[in-house]
């Protein structure tokens, strides 16, 4: 069995199209950058130090001629002769004439001359060489001045470190002003990049929410218009999919209503002379009753459901407390007052007509597949309303909890039900924005919550204290 993936993955916010862009920016930048500032510095410090090399091979030069023409005076010593040369601060030169050093330019000692440096027995190179003299970089060159006599001046280089050390600070601020620009760019990039999205999510959003008849504006970008095309199109298929379903539920609420009501009435009728009948066809007009008005309420709620899926909706939505229905429905119901728990009003904008089938269905649930009816609390919970209906039956199954709100599905098999109600409950809950789940309830039971937005106006929740209501 493969073990779990343990790869690295990028934060959440660089796995959207947004991040995915800004980090090509920046990865981008950033190695331009880096080996732009490499090349240049590399290329710089090379032609620096080529031309300081330059300079000290010249200036040598011209100081052997000088000491080869005064050291021909028998009178000149060698110190003599390298005091002449008036070097430039912070040089020193090093004369070896018959087997004797003479030096110049080192002050009191401090620059030390360590012995590798100027060790008249080692190979000498036939380049500049960088030496450090203490703690101080320096270059050395040399040069013959005469049969036995050698001439070696240090270059110190502070300077051009210093110069070298600046153009490096100078690239590494650039570079990071490369990235930081680039990633702006990306960010600017990414916002254009995502803005079209952005507008067919909103767009979406707003069809899903009722207004059927809006588009998406044309572009003029060919990469765009497709798109537009595309989308355009696909809402042109689904509103008319959606008027078909919308004639389909028309037609077949009044093909079928219609002899279903006949049927219902008739069964009627022959019930009130019941008397007038033997055992057995009284026995059977019993199930035509009982089945005619299963068959009324299959109906019903079949004929609720496809229109909930289909959209249609008999009223508009409109300010209504749900502790006040509750109570109505509760009442109505013969329950105990002590059933019902309001902690708030409950104040949400909502069709009242397929709210009011909603909880009816979640109630009928609870008596008839939970044991009986165990409590109702209607709450708020921050931006939402909530509705606990406790149940006192054995529970739902967590394998179940999300399948019963499927067509014709229960929980329990061998219960009466037509497995629509929950179905329907939780299509009606979902068109007002709302969400239904299945938990267990404390100290046992299934708990139904349903969660709808609550109505944010003072006036509507302030109104709603006047609503008659069953004291908890």
């Amino acid at each position: 069995m493969p073990g779990p993936d343990r790869r690295p993955r990028l934060p959440a916010r660089f796995r959207g199209l947004r991040g995915r862009v800004m980090t090509a920016f920046v990865l981008g930048a950033s190695v331009v950058a880096v080996v732009l500032a490499a090349s240049v510095y590399g290329i710089s410090t090379r032609y620096m130090e080529a031309q300081r090399v330059r300079t000290v091979d010249r200036a040598v030069a011209v100081h052997a001629e000088l000491l080869r023409l005064r050291l021909d005076d028998p009178a000149v010593t060698s110190a003599q002769a390298l005091d002449a040369l008036h070097l430039p601060t912070g040089y020193i030169a090093v004369l070896h004439r018959d087997s004797r050093w003479t030096a110049v330019g080192v002050d009191d000692g401090f620059v030390p001359l360590a012995p590798p440096a100027i060790d008249p027995t080692a190979a000498l190179p036939s380049t500049a060489t960088r030496v450090r003299l203490g703690d101080q970089p320096y270059l050395r060159v040399w040069t013959t001045v005469d049969d036995g006599t050698v001439l070696y001046e240090f270059a110190p280089l502070r300077e051009l470190e210093a110069t070298l050390r600046l153009l490096r600070t100078i690239l590494f601020a650039c570079a990071l002003l490369a990235v930081a620009v680039a990633a702006i760019s990306g960010a600017w990039a990414a916002q254009r990049t995502l803005s079209p999205l952005r507008q067919v999510a909103r767009t979406a959003a707003r069809i899903s929410a009722g207004e059927q008849d809006l588009r998406l504006p044309g572009d003029d970008d060919p990469d765009l218009s497709t798109m537009v095309d595309a989308f355009n199109a696909m809402v042109d298929s689904l509103h008319r999919r959606i008027e078909r379903e919308h004639r389909l539920v028309s037609d077949l609420s009044h093909e079928l209503r219609t002899p279903l009501t006949t049927l219902t009435t008739t069964a009627t009728v022959l019930a009130g002379h019941s008397d007038e009948l033997s055992e057995r066809p009284r026995a059977a007009l019993g199930l035509l009753v009982e089945e005619t008005a299963y068959l009324r309420g299959l109906l019903d709620d079949m004929l609720a459901l496809a229109r909930a899926e289909a959209g249609i909706h008999r009223s508009e939505p409109a300010p209504l407390s749900l502790a006040e229905l509750l109570t109505h429905l509760l009442r109505g119901r013969g329950a105990a007052p002590e059933l019902l728990d309001i902690g708030d009003p409950g104040m949400v904008r909502g069709r009242r007509m397929e709210l009011e089938r909603a909880l009816v269905n979640l109630l009928a649930n609870a008596d008839r597949h939970g044991g009986g009816l165990a409590g109702v609390r209607v709450e708020r919970d921050g931006a939402e309303v909530r509705v606990l209906v406790d149940d006192a039956g054995p529970g739902v199954a967590p394998a179940d909890r999300e399948r019963i709100f499927d067509r014709f599905v229960t929980a329990a098999p061998a219960t009466a039900g037509t497995g629509i109600g929950l179905a329907l409950v939780a299509e009606t809950v979902a068109g007002h924005g709302g969400t239904l789940r299945c938990v267990d309830r404390p100290g046992g039971g299934a708990r139904f919550v349903l969660t709808v937005p609550s109505l944010h106006t003072e006036g509507a929740a302030a109104g709603a204290g006047d609503q008659p209501m069953l004291k908890g």
